[in-house]
């Protein structure tokens, strides 16, 4: 059974709070849940000779989505080059929200404005500082079908159902996309099938396994997202607008933090990326050996668009 986001937020904000006391801790999932895994990651090997001494640590809060596993070890790297430690800690995102309003965490460079994030912004906004639209286009939420689906509306899903399993397969249960899904999108049609929530790495696995054996699947998808390019998907049209209209992707930090850390902050505010950039490292993150080697391949080949946001 659903429950009211409100009240999500409040049992995820109650329970976590005193987890975030000490730092970021585990736990097993839930809707706008306390859990989440909390990984800390401080390698400071980078492709530039490092600056000496510690400059003081920095805390980054992510959700393992593509863009944002891609901007955060990003920054790792180009901060580390700088003399800072960063620690990147991998959480849900309701306790990652309640965590960047306490100031356990101090960055989090994916907010999704202005419907996905809408209800966080609500909770936490005026204890937070906003660093800049980083990405320069714009986003897209909604279900997605490879193209050879024969259908193209969400109108369309309850009278083929039995195709799609009876299943809409999803991704974090505590993501603002999946929120939407359960308390606008599925009552708004009336839809008679279930959101299926695990994480973006299984919507994905599930998603790659169909199109291989180019069988039916509905899963939910966003853009930008480097699912688009490797297969031939479309978005089902939502007539109701249920997703509501396009919108952008901004950095939010704590707010004493960035007060206290203006250089950094202005930093992150010149941070900017178009889609074949993002796209591209995505792709090198995707390919390489691991995320650092990925991420640094891209900084070669980029080097003049990272300096122009250390100025």
């Amino acid at each position: 059974m659903r429950k009211n986001k409100s009240v999500l937020l409040s049992l995820s904000i109650a329970a976590v709070s005193t987890i975030l006391v000490a730092g970021c801790g585990t736990g097993s999932s839930g809707s706008l849940s306390t859990s989440g895994n909390a990984s800390n990651t401080s390698s400071t090997t980078s492709s530039v000779p490092t600056t000496s001494g510690n400059k003081g640590t920095i805390s980054i809060g992510y959700v393992d989505w593509a863009e944002d596993v891609a901007d955060v070890y990003l920054w790792k790297d180009l901060l580390e080059q700088r003399g800072y430690k960063v620690n990147l800690h991998e959480m849900q995102a309701g306790p990652l929200w309640v965590g960047l309003a306490k100031g356990s965490i101090d960055v989090h460079f994916d907010d999704w404005l202005p419907t996905t994030d809408k209800v966080y912004m609500q909770k936490f906004g005026s204890k937070l500082v906003d660093l800049g639209k980083w990405y320069q286009g714009k986003t897209k939420l909604g279900l997605v079908v490879p193209d050879y689906v024969n259908i193209n509306s969400i109108s369309q899903l309850n009278a083929n159902a039995s195709e799609f399993n009876h299943e809409i397969v999803g991704i974090d249960a505590g993501a603002g996309e999946t929120q939407i899904i359960e308390n606008t999108v599925i009552p708004k049609y009336n839809l008679k099938l279930k959101l299926v929530n695990s994480s973006e790495t299984a919507m994905l696995v599930s998603l790659s396994k169909a199109e291989k054996q180019h069988k039916p699947i509905v899963v939910v998808l966003w853009s930008p997202h480097w699912a688009f390019a490797k297969w031939h998907l479309k978005y089902l049209s939502d007539p109701k607008n249920t997703f509501g209209s396009s919108g952008w992707i901004q950095t939010e930090a704590n707010k004493q933090w960035a007060q206290q850390n203006p250089t950094v902050a202005g930093w992150i505010r010149n941070f900017k990326l178009n889609q074949t950039q993002l796209g591209q490292l995505e792709n090198d993150i995707n390919t390489a050996s691991s995320k650092q080697a990925g991420v640094q391949k891209w900084i070669k080949a980029n080097q003049s668009l990272v300096n122009s946001w250390f100025k």
